[in-house]
């Protein structure tokens, strides 16, 4: 998929970028409708405030290594499409100055999957990445790459199983398909995951590529599909637009999502993630602090519109959702709890996805976080 290049030479900032290579502003926005995507122009006002930083929504105070005016290229690479709410720290952040004023020219790039996202990390192609735990511990224990997490994206669970009263139950699944975005990427494996906690052998329910659409839907109900699964948000379009919709959680620890960097990425662009880890700790705390998320349900409605975003109710509940899942136990934001991680290697471990006899401490560096 091509995307239109619509910047001109003034209008150099946060860019996106599709996996295929081409640049579009943020200064534009995605509107997907049909499969179509459409772009058209962001107010002057915005643009305006955005630039100057007339105004500050929450979380983007001022900070940051580095001095002067200067901005400093920065890539992130997101796993995930920006047309959810799980890409929203760095939207969001974006649209209202957050990285700017951390010192950063910043790039949100989407790829094919989880591990297209660690080939283009350790391709030097990007300097940090959001990826499943899951994908990060086979990179750096099964597959001996330099891989590197400072930090924890969402502490919960973030993917949904949407199924009927037909197959409302794991134990339901067996023989019968699952639908998934990509086969053996996260969304994969955390199912397997969350099958072997509950005894299930993973090999007994099979796997079918689909969209992540709420449509996709009608396969459920006409049992093509046992069920599908899909981001938080969308669960929740599809579950107020069917009411014979259900909605499993997996379980498993696995499952969180983390920031993911290289060892190599670190030794030269460690100021740079130390902005980046700042100003992404500014958003999640701006937005935890929220009595009501309406302005910033605006703001990304400034640029973006995809189903969960578009309407008030699931707007709202996302974000609900999403702030809470950026905490861990101890109300923290990013700060990995090395329990919980040890808990997710031991069951990878159990059900040999990855060798015995790692040290989860070095895999982990927290030194780019705010102290």
């Amino acid at each position: 998929m091509s995307f239109l290049l619509l910047e001109t030479e003034s209008q150099q900032g946060s860019r996106f970028m599709s996996n295929d290579g081409a640049v579009f502003s943020r200064r534009s926005f995605v509107t997907r409708a049909g499969g179509t995507i459409m772009l058209g122009a962001l107010g002057a006002n915005m643009l305006a405030a955005c630039a100057t930083g007339e105004s500050t929504p929450a979380g983007t105070t001022s900070g940051g290594t580095g001095g002067g005016d200067a901005l400093t290229p920065f890539t992130f690479l997101s796993f995930l499409p920006l047309t959810s709410f799980s890409v929203v720290p760095e939207m969001y952040g974006d649209l209202t100055g957050a990285f700017t004023k951390n010192h950063m020219d910043m790039t949100l790039q989407t790829v094919k999957g989880s591990a297209q996202a660690t080939q283009l990390l350790l391709a030097n192609k990007g300097q940090v990445a959001r990826n499943g735990l899951i994908d990060a511990m086979i990179a750096a224990f099964a597959q001996d790459q330099p891989i590197v997490i400072p930090a924890i994206d969402t502490f919960q669970v973030g993917i949904r199983i949407v199924t009927t009263d037909a197959s409302p139950e794991p134990s339901d699944w067996v023989g019968k398909t699952i639908g998934v975005p990509s086969v053996n990427g996260t969304s994969d494996k955390t199912l397997s995951m969350s099958l072997r906690k509950m005894d299930i052998d993973p090999e007994s329910v099979k796997r079918q590529l689909v969209g992540l659409a709420p449509g996709t839907f009608d396969l459920v109900r006409n049992g093509t599909l046992a069920g599908y699964m899909v981001s938080a948000d969308t669960a929740q379009i599809v579950a107020k637009q069917n009411s014979d919709a259900r909605i499993f959680v997996p379980t498993s620890v696995t499952g969180m999502n983390i920031y993911m960097t290289t060892k190599e990425q670190i030794d030269q662009h460690g100021d740079e993630l130390k902005n980046f880890f700042l100003a992404v700790q500014q958003v999640k705390e701006g937005l935890i602090a929220e009595k009501n998320f309406d302005a910033a349900i605006k703001t990304l409605r400034s640029e973006y519109t995809f189903a969960s975003l578009d309407d008030d109710e699931i707007a709202n509940a996302s974000f609900k959702e999403r702030t809470a899942a950026w905490q861990g136990k101890d109300g923290r934001t990013g700060w990995p709890d090395m329990e919980e991680l040890e808990g997710a290697y031991g069951e990878l471990v159990d059900s040999k996805v990855v060798p015995s006899g790692k040290k989860i401490e070095s895999l982990v560096d927290t030194s780019l976080l705010p102290q």
